[in-house]
C-alpha cells in the first residue's frame, strides 16, 4: 500500500512539473511574438494567455495580434520561439505521463 502512494506521489509530480513548464513556455512564447509585433505590454498578454481557464486569453490574442504585423523578429527570438515550442511538447508529454500513471495506479490499486 505504501509503494502505491509513493507512486502516486511521484505521477502527481510530473503532472505539476509538465502542467507548470508547459504554462511557462506559453507565456514566453505569447510574450515575445507580442514584442515582436509591437503590441503594449507583452508580459499582461502573455500572462492572460497562460493563466486564463479555458484558453480564452490566448484565442483573444491570437484574434488580436492579426491587427499588428511583425516589426522586428530577429533570427535569435525566432530560435528562442522555436526552442521553447519544443519545449512546450517536453511539458506535455511530462503531463501525460503522470497522467497516465495515475490512472493506471487507479486501475491496480483500485
Amino acid at each position: 500500500m505504501e509503494r502505491g502512494w509513493i507512486l502516486g506521489v511521484v505521477c502527481f509530480a510530473f503532472m505539476i512539473v509538465g502542467a507548470v513548464h508547459t504554462v511557462w513556455q506559453i507565456f514566453k512564447i505569447v510574450e515575445l511574438d507580442a514584442r515582436s509585433r509591437g503590441i503594449k505590454h507583452p508580459g499582461l498578454w502573455g500572462f492572460l494567455s497562460a493563466n486564463s481557464n479555458g484558453a480564452s486569453g490566448l484565442i483573444l490574442y491570437l484574434i488580436g495580434r492579426r491587427n499588428y504585423p511583425v516589426i522586428s523578429l530577429s533570427e535569435k527570438m525566432k530560435k528562442e520561439i522555436d526552442s521553447r515550442k519544443r519545449r512546450v511538447g517536453v511539458g506535455l508529454v511530462f503531463l501525460a505521463m503522470g497522467g497516465a500513471g495515475l490512472a493506471s495506479l487507479g486501475i491496480l490499486l483500485g
